[in-house]
């Protein structure tokens, strides 16, 4: 995208986040010998080398296809090590030319292949930065590794679908015997599925000492796979998604056009810093070893899985790379607020819990510099943008879905205008203009809504959420927010070991730190205001620990009290 908010992961605190068919899961090791395989087919093998300097993964593609490819492309994101890539075909040994300078990487054919075409090289797993999971990462326990930042497909196939047989020899991590491997694309060592190129590129791949599950549900056989340590036992949280994906089912009168994967990759992140994706035919959730199944997580995990409804089938204006993100108060915002929604109707969230959802949303929009900004402003820059656009759209939804139950006495609400907008798209094939969604809200609730939408969504005025938007249980309060900012630049400072983004009143400069002072230790227990920062740094050489609360803006926006005389079970709206 243009320089606008990068497409989101669904991430804490209050960030929210194609459809491909058939699929069949087939187990075996991966064969060492070169298979037969049909025309416009694609054979993956990953051979893993945790043992290697520096660690690496062995990719060995082969493809048939109608006219033969001549060039091959892999994204920027591919780091290559070790011996020269080859490639060959049944002719012999196949010359290439490797371009790295064009966006990318591109591997030229020096003449036309006969038969299949076999190209092998070599990845080098790559260091975590920013905090973030590095997209290739390879030990002596497990592997992860992006697909993004693996596979060079030939070009013409991102849009093409391809018959896949994707092999992994995991024998190296982990202790053969227990070591199991697991793909967005199902579990097993080896996979055969029908995809896009793009949905090659763009799957997750990971073996080690894993827990998997299958779940049987009217939507289909979803599989689940925990790699890692977790807190919590994650198989009764995946059978409240694979239940939650028939609720929508029922909802849309259509099923997701994928079987899904659930894929939860722990690691020594901190509690409450956790990521969920969605892949193609997966969700992806990246967790602390020490978090719990906590209703933020929980209502995350829950709006992936609503992506392959709304965001999927269902999208809202522009849906060009260069002005998609001006819809992600729709494919982000409202897809929360549909998720916490349903979480709550079917009691996989409690009342308080979606009332502390509700404000964490509130906090963002309240403590964000960008908060009132517009929509186009947030559309086309990124730093900050995601979590607004998201806090907006889902208090956007919660604020139409409270005045449509209020007008038709509890008989309509939000997901009636999702359910018919859906079947539009699904017949149109196609995303809808702005002005479907307008109309459709011009129907329920009279012209005012329109001018409503231009308020809020187009404008950033404040959301006006009704008395009863949490139903029978609480009322609405004003709350004072406290936004999270230690007043430096945090991964930066870690990265580098020096203070670095020092912001001049911040709370780091209140609490004595100095631009490029070196740090020792950054101690956090959680990203939250209230809970205090340990920074140790080093002053005539010797150790200086400075301790504050890392409180950034602060502002007022709408907040939920509980009512002590309405019972529980009195509490969906």
């Amino acid at each position: 995208m243009a320089g606008g908010p990068e497409k989101p992961p669904i991430s804490t605190p209050a960030a929210a986040s194609g459809a491909a068919t058939g699929s069949a899961a087939a187990s075996g090791k991966a064969s060492s010998g070169a298979p037969h395989i049909l025309p416009e087919d694609v054979d993956l093998e990953i051979t893993l080398s945790p043992e290697a300097s520096p660690p690496a993964v062995r990719v060995r593609l082969g493809v048939r296809a109608d006219p033969p490819p001549l060039v091959w492309r892999g994204s920027t994101k591919i780091q290559l090590t070790g011996a020269a890539p080859e490639a060959r075909d049944s002719l012999g040994p196949l010359p290439l030319v490797l371009d790295g300078a064009t966006g990318g990487l591109r591997f030229t054919l020096s003449r036309p292949p006969s038969g299949t075409v076999w190209l092998s090289y070599t990845v080098a797993a790559q260091a975590r930065e920013d905090g973030n999971p590095p997209p290739v990462s390879v030990d002596p326990d497990r592997f992860v590794g992006a697909g993004e930042a693996m596979l060079v497909l030939p070009e013409g196939f991102e849009d093409k679908p391809v018959r896949a047989t994707l092999r992994m020899e995991a024998d190296e991590v982990g202790t053969p015997e227990l070591t199991r491997v697991a793909t967005s694309f199902g579990l097993g060592a080896r996979e055969s599925v029908t995809a896009r190129g793009a949905d090659l590129r763009q799957g997750l791949f990971t073996a080690g000492l894993m827990g998997h599950g299958k779940f049987d549900a009217p939507e289909g056989n979803d599989s689940a796979a925990w790699l890692g340590y977790t807190a919590f036992d994650p198989r009764p949280g995946f059978a409240d998604m694979a239940g939650l994906r028939t609720a929508l089912r029922v909802l849309f009168g259509a099923g997701d056009a994928e079987r899904v994967t659930f894929l939860f990759l722990s690691d020594r992140r901190l509690p409450g810093d956790f990521v969920v994706t969605r892949r193609p035919r997966s969700v992806v959730a990246w967790v602390s070893d020490r978090e719990p199944w906590s209703a933020p997580l929980r209502i995350a995990v829950a709006t992936a899985v609503v992506h392959g409804w709304i965001g999927g089938r269902l999208w809202i204006g522009p849906s060009d790379a260069e002005h998609e993100a001006e819809a992600f108060w729709f494919s982000e915002g409202v897809s929360r607020q549909l998720a916490r929604d349903l979480l709550f109707r079917y009691g996989l969230v409690s009342a308080a819990e979606a009332a502390q959802d509700v404000e964490g949303l509130a906090s963002v929009l309240a403590t964000s510099a960008r908060g009132a900004e517009s929509n186009e402003a947030l559309s086309k820059t990124t730093r900050g943008a995601l979590p607004v656009l998201v806090a907006r759209g889902a208090l956007y939804g919660l604020e139409v879905d409270a005045k449509i139950r209020a007008k038709s006495g509890g008989k309509r609400g939000l997901q009636d205008v999702l359910r018919a907008l859906y079947k539009r798209a699904a017949e149109a094939q196609a995303p809808l203009p702005v002005t479907a969604w307008t109309d459709a809200l011009a129907t329920e609730l009279g012209e005012p809504a329109r001018a409503r939408f231009e308020g809020v969504i187009v404008q950033g005025k404040p959301v006006d959420l009704p008395e009863t938007a949490l139903g029978p249980c609480f009322r609405r309060v004003k709350r004072t927010y406290v936004g999270y900012d230690p007043g430096f630049d945090e991964a930066l400072t870690q990265k580098s070991g020096k203070i670095v983004g020092l912001v001049p009143g911040g709370a780091a400069d209140k609490a004595g730190l100095r631009e490029g002072e070196e740090v020792d230790l950054l101690r956090i227990a959680k990203h939250s205001p209230d809970s205090k920062m340990e920074v140790t740094v080093r002053r005539a050489d010797k150790p200086v620990t400075v301790t504050f609360l890392p409180e950034g803006k602060r502002g007022k926006g709408p907040g939920f009290e509980r009512k002590k005389d309405v019972p529980d079970d009195a509490c969906t709206p």
